[in-house]
């Protein structure tokens, strides 16, 4: 899986208040090394700044070279980055075995524990979230709290038992709770 010459594989994650030319700090240490960025995600959530990258490392690099480099980065930006080893086995994707990729929708007036309890029924069917969004979004003169789960559902659950499950845990917590195949999603919604 590694690249010819490529001898180790990172993952950094930075954290801060968002402002231009943080992607360009942090591509410039990895260019300088000879490192590929094989990878990355980046978001910024109410003025914080959060990405995560994969990189291999150019030949010969140490990665104690880049830790250091990426400390003084840190301390000139204000940012807290943080870089991690990988090894092979790190770099395989959690097999979720035989799976259907679903779409949840979750709606509802915005209070703690919306997500924990629509994760804690995921997590109690062994259903792996691929990737999730939530947050307030003003509707009218009303905001309302919205999360968007995509997941991989096990092919042996009975998916129409755990709908009516999320359902019945949305009307518990006072939300609408949908629960569709990922490609009906996307069929619904295009544009």
């Amino acid at each position: 899986m590694r690249p010819k010459g490529q001898n180790a594989w990172v993952a950094v994650t930075v954290i801060g208040r968002d402002r231009p030319g943080i992607v360009a700090h942090v591509s410039r240490v990895l260019y300088h090394h000879r490192c590929s960025i094989e990878e990355l995600a980046q978001t910024v959530l109410r003025g914080q700044f959060a990405m995560i990258l994969i990189a291999s490392l150019g030949e010969g690099t140490p990665i104690r070279v880049l830790r250091d480099e990426f400390s003084g980065l840190s301390r000139n930006t204000g940012l807290e980055i943080n870089l991690r080893e990988l090894e092979s086995e790190d770099l395989v994707p959690y097999q979720a075995g035989e799976s259907e990729p679903f779409i949840i929708t979750v709606r509802g007036e915005d209070r703690p524990g919306l997500v924990f309890g629509i994760t804690e029924v995921l997590a109690e069917r062994g259903i792996n979230i691929t990737n999730l969004g939530a947050r307030v979004a003003l509707l009218g003169q009303r905001s309302e709290y919205i999360q968007l789960f995509e997941v991989d559902v096990p092919k042996n659950l009975d998916y129409g038992l755990l709908k009516e499950k999320l359902r019945r845990r949305g009307k518990e917590m006072g939300l609408s709770v949908d629960l569709q195949h990922k490609d009906i999603f996307r069929a619904i919604n295009q544009i």
